[in-house]
């Protein structure tokens, strides 16, 4: 494999090759920006700084800073990271072929992680065999996490800033990896899909990819500007200084901006809610929520796959506090939502319960997946496909084998089955994976890149009221408006 020349400078890689497989020239750990580090902290991200001598391209660049240990940590397989450092606007290309006179289609993944956690370096996210296998250019990409890239000191959402420079290289380069600028896919899962669904809300992302796929991405999280500039102030007082004192804020090491960090979102927890750190709708990156944004036309044109998990918050609830029976299951539900007709929600979510699946914990289980994942969801694809976009939905039905299958179908289940990655970091033993899980996950990836070359996943478009939806499991079939009844029960 030669030396690739890019608009900063060339870089070497190295060929990977698995046995059955074709090879593949990676590169990692290119610089797409500038060190995000002194003036450029809580700043817009700039172009790197060029190099003449091939840069040695074999090595992941560290994550972004966040602490070694997190709340996924335990919960599902391969969140760990390792290196960390504000130096950290890299991404890795993997390519069947570079220089081939081949224009591949270009997937680019966004890792999640709450905002706060994750890198692109994690092995669950190799994309060498979605590139072998589905003869296209995987790029994955690290951004500034926590309060350096979602606080709105300086530059609000500087973390999908981050990602736009990223996506400025692609277009500017992946022609020189043997890459199609113009069939662009950018797919995200959980913070990773909701910056998936923020991108199609931002004007400067505009024409920088043409389709989307938006893993467990739905959440209503998009903060407002008064609450962004809450977490600023409290996030700035963590650390003694005013939000605007931003001298003050960038001299501080960056193990006390982790701690301010910390300290922040647990005095605002009772205002803002789990994750302060989070894109803002500031009227110039973001216009808007992605679901208003969507449905006012900020993704026209842009083809979108969109799904979840069957039992996304499975992951996340404690069985302790689960409701056992229907007087506490009432007072569960206006918990999640108020203003809402508690009987009438209660009654559809029990006459039309999955069998062996009808005991208020379950019931309350199906409640939190549906308000917090399926409705945003819905009101995206729906928004997206009312205006005639090609729009796509799914639901992934496959379920954990770890704790006794307690989990089902919870939240990142499909991660290891998007990369073909069973064989890293205990996911074989996670998801139960065998010569079901490789089927479903060679479908799967074929449908990602189907749907990267020409927009064309291989089910039926998602159109309301009909709302067809494909389910991803040890079935895979599609089915009309799935769970249609319970989700129209919320708005009575």
């Amino acid at each position: 494999m030669g030396v690739v020349d890019t608009t900063s400078g060339p870089v070497l890689g190295a060929v990977v090759r698995e046995r059955d497989r074709r090879a593949v020239d990676v590169f990692r750990g290119i610089p797409f920006a500038r060190p995000p580090v002194g003036a450029l902290r809580f700043a817009a991200p700039e172009a790197p700084d060029p190099w003449r001598e091939p840069r040695d391209a074999s090595r992941f660049g560290p994550s972004a800073p966040q602490r070694p240990t997190n709340v996924l940590n335990g919960l599902v397989p391969g969140m760990t990271v390792g290196e960390t450092s504000e130096d950290c606007l890299t991404l890795n290309v993997w390519t069947p072929a570079v220089n081939a006179g081949v224009r591949r289609p270009v997937l680019v993944w966004l890792h999640g992680g709450a905002f706060q956690l994750g890198g692109s370096s994690l092995a669950t996210y190799d994309g060498m065999r979605l590139a072998a296998d589905g003869d296209v250019v995987v790029v994955s990409c690290n951004y500034r996490l926590g309060a350096l890239g979602f606080c709105a000191l300086d530059a609000p959402n500087c973390g999908l800033l981050d990602q736009i420079a990223a996506l400025r290289w692609v277009r500017d380069n992946i022609a020189a990896f043997g890459g199609d600028p113009g069939r662009v896919t950018i797919f995200g899962e959980s913070a990773g899909g909701g910056c998936v669904l923020h991108l199609l809300s931002a004007p400067a992302a505009r024409g920088l990819f043409h389709r989307a796929i938006a893993q467990s991405g739905a959440t209503d999280f998009t903060l407002t500007p008064e609450r962004a500039a809450e977490v600023a102030a409290r996030f700035a007082e963590c650390l003694g200084a005013g939000p605007g004192d931003l001298d003050a804020l960038r001299a501080v090491p960056v193990e006390r901006i982790l701690a301010a960090q910390d300290e922040a979102a647990a005095a605002l927890l009772p205002s803002v809610g789990l994750m302060p750190f989070h894109p803002v709708a500031d009227g110039a990156v973001v216009t808007a929520s992605p679901d208003v944004a969507i449905a006012d036309g900020s993704a026209d044109g842009v083809d979108l796959v969109i799904g979840i998990t069957a039992d996304e918050m499975r992951l996340f609830l404690d069985p302790s506090t689960f409701p056992a029976d229907r007087v506490t299951l009432a007072r569960h539900v206006t918990r999640l939502r108020d203003e809402v007709d508690v009987d009438a929600v209660v009654d559809t979510y029990t006459r039309t319960a999955r069998p062996h699946r009808a005991s208020p914990a379950d019931l309350w289980s199906d409640m939190t997946t549906d308000v917090q994942m399926s409705l945003p969801a819905r009101r995206v694809a729906d928004g997206h496909a009312r205006r005639g976009n090609r729009t796509y939905g799914y639901v992934f039905t496959w379920p954990a084998a770890a704790h006794d299958g307690a989990l089902r179908a919870c939240h990142a289940v499909d991660l290891p089955f998007t990369f073909g990655t069973f064989d890293r970091e205990g996911w074989h033993a996670f998801v139960g994976g065998g010569t079901e899980a490789e089927a479903l996950s060679t479908r799967m990836r074929a449908a990602w890149c189907a749907f990267a070359r020409d927009g064309e996943p291989g089910w039926a478009r998602y159109e309301p009221p009909v709302r067809t939806t494909m389910l991803l499991g040890r079935e895979c079939r599609t089915v009309d408006d799935p769970g249609g009844e319970r989700l129209d029960s919320w708005s009575g």
